[in-house]
């Protein structure tokens, strides 16, 4: 019987992790413009994108501004010929199996496709949605990149379509273990033969 146990927990604690993508409130303080901990858990890194991108580095056609050191701003100049093609790049310094992109979004921001290591992570309507974090986790434990493109386009309730970045931050999410539905599958495989094994000595046990 220790056996059959011992078997059991071995196969289930074969664990991975998942890829998780969600949308949450900024809740923390920011000190200096910097985000101390994102959904409870510290900040490792953070990439600060103010006025001229700071610690993101910009690209692409579009025109650019910013709110000093809180905000960095990818315009969409549509009527003016321009449509919003900025792009946003950033590098973490540490490894972390987590990041969050920082956002801030009012009556003038639009769409933006959002990439972690130069995966496409998703594509989102930042209209009006205020001060939220994109929290990407169950990462491989690497540095990674972050990277943000203005799509110049928008809801029909926006005004603009605008991409307003505060910034990026590298955390670690402790890793909740999962098991794979195949993890189950074994240990019911395994829970037969060993099953067999008793069942084939009990006989073995009455012959003699």
């Amino acid at each position: 019987m220790a056996q059959l146990l011992a078997i059991a927990l071995l196969l289930i604690s074969f664990q991975v992790s998942a890829l998780a993508i969600e949308w949450i409130p900024l809740e923390t303080p920011e000190n200096n413009g910097n985000i101390s901990s994102i959904d409870g858990n510290p900040v490792l890194d953070y990439n600060n994108a103010g006025r001229g991108g700071i610690d993101w580095h910009v690209s692409g056609i579009g025109p650019t501004g910013g709110l000093g050191l809180r905000e960095l701003w990818l315009y969409d100049d549509s009527a003016a010929g321009i449509p919003g093609t900025s792009v946003a790049t950033t590098l973490f310094s540490v490894i972390s199996n987590s990041v969050g992109f920082v956002m801030a979004g009012d009556h003038n921001d639009g769409l933006a496709q959002f990439f972690v290591d130069d995966i496409n992570v998703g594509t989102y309507d930042l209209f009006q949605t205020g001060h939220r974090v994109l929290v990407i986790s169950g990462l491989t434990s690497i540095a990674h990149s972050l990277r943000i493109v203005q799509l110049g386009q928008h809801n029909p309730n926006s005004a603009k379509g605008d991409v307003a970045i505060i910034g990026g931050a590298a955390f670690n999410v402790p890793i909740v273990a999962v098991p794979e539905p195949g993890a189950y599958l074994m240990v019911l495989a395994g829970l037969g033969v060993i099953g067999l094994q008793i069942r084939s000595r009990r006989r073995a046990a009455i012959r003699r």
